[in-house]
């Protein structure tokens, strides 16, 4: 009995082995690594759908408020200049009125 339960056990082990390798990637060969930061900007920004929450962007030591996430990503992959998205802090994100430059009517 013993033996019988032991080719069953090597025989489903073999043929989850045999269709473990036969499993492919669902990443298309056609699609690589970016080579760099920038490149890799470009190919999130072209995905992005915006949603116009402002967010705080930085690089070294210059801090800007972008549109959204995908106007950061637009601005890396336009400017060749990467920002990253930091935690909002003082004056940075910027009120919305400000970073378009709307006045509010009297």
């Amino acid at each position: 009995m013993c033996v019988k339960i032991t080719k069953a056990f090597v025989f489903c082990v073999s043929i989850l082995l045999i269709n473990l390798l036969q499993v492919r990637c669902h990443i298309p060969s056609e699609i690589t690594t970016p080579a760099n930061k920038v490149e890799q900007h470009c190919i999130l920004a072209e995905t992005c759908v915006h949603d116009t929450i402002p967010v705080c962007g930085q690089m070294g030591d210059q801090t800007r408020t972008f549109l959204d996430l995908c106007d950061l990503l637009e601005f890396a992959c336009d400017k060749n200049q990467i920002y990253v998205h930091i935690d909002d802090k003082e004056g940075c994100p910027e009120k919305k009125s400000e970073v378009i430059n709307i006045q509010p009517a009297i």
